[in-house]
C-alpha cells in the first residue's frame, strides 16, 4: 500500500512542483515568515455593494482587493470594473462593489462540435464540397458531412458534455450548430440538428441550459431532445429507421406531418419507408449499445494513454496562473506562465483579466479562456493556496538553488548551489530582492532543480507527503489518473524542459500592467519545439 501512495506522491511533486515554486514568488507582505509577518499592522477595510457577504474585514496591511473580495465572495452581477484586484490596501477604508445589468458570460456561449476521436477511414466533407483534412480535435462547421467507412468508428462532440458516436457506414450532416433556432412566441435558443443520412449514431445529449434544442433529423422524421436530454441510438436503414431510447424523453415526428409519437426510457420505435405507421415495442434486452461501439472507446483509451499528451491549468491565487502540457510522444515538459493580468475581453462580457474570471468561476472558468488563448483542451485543473507552499518545502527537506550574489547578501547565505528551507525558498523567490526579472530567474532555476530531481529519482516522495498533498488539494485529478501518469513519465529517460510565457503586449488599464495576448502565435506555442 505504502508504494501506491509513493507513486502518487510522485506525480503530485511532478505536477505541482512548479504552481508551488512560482506561487512562493508572489506571496505578498502579510504573508513573509518569521516575525515580520506576525508584527504587521492590522487594518479595517469595508466591503459595500453588490458581494455575497458585505462587511467589515480586518486584514493585515498588503493585503491585495483580489484576496479580500475572495473571502467576501463575488457575485455573477458583481462590477469589478472600477476596483484594481493587484492593489494592496495599506489604510483603512473602504471597497464598492457595483452591480453589471446583466451576469458575466465567457463571451461567445454557442454550442460548437468537434472531432474527438476515431479509428478506421472516416473523411469530413465541406459545406462547399471541398475535403477537409481530418484530425483530431478539428471542429466541425455548419454543413460539414462527416461519414465513417469499414470498420471504422468516430466520436464527436456538442458543447461541453454531449457525444455522438458513428458506427461504421454512417453519414451524418450538421444543418445547425449552436445557431439561434425561432420558436414559438418569438423565442429563440441555441439549436443543434444533425441530418443523418445513413448508418448508426449514438446521441449521449445533454442540455446545459433551458432554452437550448437537439434535433436529429433523418428522411422520414424529425427527433427532438425532451426534457434534460437523452441517451439512444438511431439506426437509418434503406427500409426503416430503428431508434432506440436508453434513457430520456424523445418526440418522433413525420417529416411531412400527419404521426407523431413521444417516446419514454426502454422503448423502440420502427419507422418504415413504406408509410406504416410507427410500431413501439419495449427495448430488446439484448440491445446493447456499448457493446456495439466497445471497439470505439477501447482504441479511444489505448490511444489517449499512448499519444495524448496532458494538459493542465494550475492556479495559485491571487497571482499565479499557469499552463502545463506533458507530450509523452516528444518526451517535452512544457510550463506556460498565464499573467495574472491576462486579458480576456475579447472571450468574454463583463470579465477583463484571468484574475476576475478566477473570482467569478474559479479554475474551470479560467480554463475556458485558456482553452481559447492557446487553442488546445484543458481537461485537467489543480488550485494551490498559500498555506501549501510552506509545507510542501517543508516536507520535502528543503529545495537545491542556485544563490546569486544579490540573493546571498539579502539572505545571509554564500554564493553558490545549496538547498533551502521552507522559510528560507520564500524569500530566495520574492521580486523584493532585487526585482522581478531576477525573481523569474531565480523560478525558473528552482523549477528545472525540482523537474530534475524527478527524472532523476533523487526526490523520494512518502505516504505521508502523499496524504498531505493530494487530501488537502483542489483538482479533478483521481489517484488513479496519478499513478497512471507518473508510469509513462518514467517510460521517457530523455526529457525536454521548456519555460515560456504568453506572446503578448503590454498594456496600461487602471494603472495596471496588462498583457494583451497576440492570439495568432499563442495558438502555435505548443507546436512551436525548438530543433
Amino acid at each position: 500500500m505504502k508504494s501506491k501512495f509513493s507513486i502518487a506522491a510522485s506525480v503530485v511533486y511532478l505536477f505541482l512542483a512548479g504552481a508551488v515554486l512560482w506561487q512562493a514568488a508572489l506571496l505578498y507582505r502579510q504573508l513573509r515568515p518569521g516575525p515580520a509577518s506576525v508584527d504587521s499592522p492590522m487594518i479595517d477595510v469595508a466591503i459595500l455593494g453588490n458581494v455575497r457577504r458585505p462587511g467589515r474585514y480586518r486584514v493585515p496591511v498588503g493585503t491585495t482587493q483580489f484576496e479580500i473580495l475572495q473571502v467576501a465572495g463575488v457575485r455573477p452581477t458583481s462590477d469589478l470594473s472600477n476596483l484594481n484586484l493587484t492593489d494592496q490596501v495599506d489604510s483603512a477604508g473602504r471597497l464598492d462593489v457595483g452591480t453589471l445589468d446583466k451576469p458575466v458570460t465567457a463571451g461567445d456561449e454557442s454550442i460548437s462540435s468537434r472531432l474527438e476521436f476515431y479509428f478506421g477511414e472516416i473523411s469530413v466533407v465541406g459545406g462547399d464540397g471541398r475535403s477537409v483534412p481530418v484530425h483530431e480535435g478539428m471542429t466541425i462547421s455548419r454543413g460539414d458531412r462527416i461519414l465513417t467507412e469499414a470498420s471504422s468508428q468516430a466520436e464527436l462532440s456538442m458543447g461541453p458534455f454531449s457525444r455522438l458516436d458513428m458506427d461504421n457506414f454512417a453519414e451524418l450532416v450538421f444543418d445547425k450548430i449552436g445557431t439561434d433556432a425561432e420558436e414559438e412566441g418569438g423565442e429563440e435558443r441555441p439549436a443543434v440538428e444533425a441530418f443523418q443520412k445513413t448508418g448508426a449514431c449514438w446521441y449521449k445529449l445533454v442540455y446545459t441550459k433551458n432554452k437550448e434544442s437537439f434535433k436529429v433529423v433523418t428522411g422520414s422524421v424529425t427527433i427532438s431532445v425532451g426534457g434534460s436530454g437523452a441517451d439512444f441510438l438511431v439506426d437509418v436503414q434503406s427500409d426503416r429507421i430503428t431508434i432506440n431510447l436508453m434513457d430520456g424523453l424523445l418526440l418522433v415526428e413525420r417529416s411531412e406531418g400527419g404521426e407523431a409519437i413521444n417516446m419514454i426510457s426502454g422503448q423502440t420505435a420502427l419507422v418504415f419507408s413504406d408509410g406504416r405507421p410507427f410500431q413501439i415495442t419495449k427495448m430488446a434486452p439484448t440491445e446493447s449499445v456499448n457493446e456495439r461501439f466497445a471497439s470505439l472507446s477501447r482504441e479511444k483509451v489505448s490511444y489517449i494513454s499512448r499519444h495524448m499528451p496532458l494538459n493542465i491549468l494550475f492556479c495559485g491565487p491571487p497571482a499565479v496562473f499557469y499552463f502545463i502540457n506533458i507530450d509523452y510522444e516528444r518526451g517535452s515538459y512544457t510550463v506556460i506562465n498565464l499573467p495574472a493580468g491576462l486579458l480576456i475581453e475579447q472571450f468574454a462580457n463583463g470579465i477583463s483579466t484571468l484574475d476576475e474570471a478566477y473570482l467569478y468561476g474559479g479554475p474551470v472558468m479560467v480554463a475556458t479562456f485558456v482553452e481559447r488563448i492557446l487553442d488546445t483542451r484543458i481537461p485537467k485543473y489543480i488550485v494551490f493556496d498559500k498555506g501549501d507552499i510552506i509545507k510542501f518545502a517543508s516536507v520535502s527537506g528543503g529545495l537545491a538553488a542556485n544563490i546569486d550574489h544579490r540573493a546571498a547578501g539579502a539572505l545571509n547565505l554564500v554564493q553558490g548551489r545549496q538547498k533551502l528551507s521552507d522559510q528560507l525558498l520564500v524569500q530566495y523567490l520574492s521580486s523584493s530582492i532585487s526585482g522581478s526579472e531576477d525573481a523569474a530567474r531565480r523560478q525558473q532555476d528552482v523549477l528545472y532543480s525540482v523537474f530534475e530531481a524527478l527524472q532523476n529519482r533523487s526526490l523520494v516522495p512518502t505516504m505521508l507527503l502523499a496524504d498531505q498533498l493530494i487530501g488537502s488539494t483542489e483538482t479533478n485529478f483521481g489517484a488513479g489518473e496519478l499513478m497512471g501518469h507518473y508510469s509513462r513519465f518514467n517510460e521517457k529517460t530523455n526529457w525536454r524542459y521548456r519555460n515560456l510565457s504568453i506572446p503578448a503586449a503590454v498594456v496600461k488599464r487602471k494603472n495596471r500592467n496588462c498583457f494583451d495576448p497576440y492570439l495568432d502565435q499563442c495558438k502555435g506555442l505548443l507546436a512551436s519545439y525548438e530543433q
